[in-house]
């Protein structure tokens, strides 16, 4: 239900009951008639989006049935006359005042934008993606969004923006990796579940949001036969409710089960259960929200089972492909960065070891170790000015620190030898 009508940014899409429609001739759920209750003709529908109690997807189904039904109608307000009052303008989207620089204030509002579309499309792969293209784009944007990288600096509004689009990549994330899950969705998500009438509504913002539409044939696509129309009109019109009834107590007794089990730190178990949950009734956001909670505390003791493993491992190149890859659940972590810069140095691989470096003093600027690490794959990059700063720059935070104090001398010794 966005607005595409070339309208100014003045005007705004209000939604309001139609005439002669009274909400009480019908039986409404509690958020129903909470929605219903706003459309006082002032109320646009892009706040309502934001103050329904369910997802802004749920708040279109909602407007979608009721403008189809009759019930309600849209009005564009137009902004005030130039002798009148001028309505308030919006604040700024880009904030020059954060520390946050301002095109990626734009990225975050770009990829915000795009939440509601497919998994496939939040992470950026194809329909077909195996898992190990799905992981990497994954760990790709858990590096530019993940909400730590900006824990102790002033970012006002996009904190929380944050915070939810990490979330929806982590949900994204899971439940494409998961062959199972996947697959169950995909199935799922083929049926759109029943309106009110019990009957399924074709439209672009009920489709579902895991990216099953079909693959473009080769030499692009065609208009269907008739055949094909029929043959999807059946697949798709509607929606058995006792099926959906099965499906919808089936993920609720999940769902019960994985709250039992998170309650009692059983994260694994909870995620497995929240999964399936979410494969039998994906429309429910109650699940994906609890899930996304889930899974922050399973990419914890994923990372954490990945630094034991690098601690056994039987080569160094394998123990950095487990660092890095502990990494990608937990990017901002001091101790495998630290641990990460140290092996990618005794590896040679110095643009890594300045990448985890560069990370360390991001994080904890005020910690001298980070500093002289960076220094150190600094000077083997033959950058040896910018390395002497950042040496300078441990050594005004902790002189007497031992890694100082050994950088120092090493690097008076080179001096001598010039």
């Amino acid at each position: 239900m966005h607005s595409n009508d070339g309208a100014s940014d003045q005007r705004e899409r209000i939604p309001r009951l139609a005439p002669g429609w009274e909400p009480q001739d019908v039986a409404l759920t509690p958020v129903e008639g909470f929605l219903l209750s706003r459309m006082d003709g002032r109320t646009s529908w892009l706040a309502l989006r934001q103050i329904g109690g369910v997802s802004p997807e749920q708040v279109d189904q909602f407007l979608e049935r009721w403008v189809e039904a009759g019930a309600i109608e849209f009005v564009l307000k137009q902004a005030a006359s130039p002798g009148g009052k001028a309505p308030a303008a919006p604040p700024p989207a880009i904030d020059p005042s954060l520390e946050l620089p301002e095109e990626l204030q734009q990225r975050i509002l770009d990829y915000e934008a795009r939440l509601d579309g497919s998994y496939h499309e939040l992470l950026g792969v194809d329909r077909g993606a195996d898992n190990e293209a799905i992981k990497r784009a994954y760990f790709a944007l858990s590096k530019q969004f993940h909400p730590d990288r900006y824990f102790r600096k002033n970012i006002g509004p996009f904190g929380a923006r944050l915070e939810r689009l990490f979330k929806k990549m982590i949900e994204a994330y899971e439940l494409l990796s998961d062959p199972a899950t996947r697959s169950e969705l995909e199935r799922s998500m083929d049926a759109v579940p029943p309106d009110e009438a019990g009957t399924y509504r074709d439209t672009q913002r009920r489709r579902e949001v895991i990216g099953a539409q079909e693959p473009a044939p080769p030499g692009g696509y065609r208009k269907p036969t008739p055949m094909e129309n029929l043959a999807r009109l059946r697949r798709r019109f509607r929606i058995p409710k006792k099926l959906v009834a099965e499906r919808q107590f089936k993920a609720r007794q999940l769902f019960q089960a994985a709250q039992v089990s998170a309650h009692q730190d059983r994260w694994i178990e909870a995620s497995a259960s929240m999964r399936l949950a979410i494969a039998f009734d994906p429309w429910n956001p109650e699940y994906k929200d609890g899930f996304g909670k889930i899974q922050a505390q399973v990419h914890g003791l994923r990372a954490r089972a990945l630094l034991d493993q690098a601690e056994n491992a039987g080569s160094r190149v394998d123990a950095m492909r487990m660092l890095e890859e502990a990494l990608g659940y937990r990017p901002m972590d001091p101790e495998t960065n630290t641990r990460a810069a140290r092996l990618a140095l005794e590896l040679g691989e110095l643009d890594r070891a300045r990448e985890y470096a560069e990370t360390l003093v991001e994080i904890e600027p005020k910690v001298a170790l980070h500093h002289v690490l960076l220094s150190r794959a600094l000077r083997r990059s033959g950058r040896t000015v910018e390395a002497q700063q950042a040496l300078d720059r441990a050594a005004s935070i902790d002189p007497q620190a031992p890694e100082v104090k050994a950088e120092r001398l090493k690097s008076s010794q080179r001096f001598r030898r010039r």
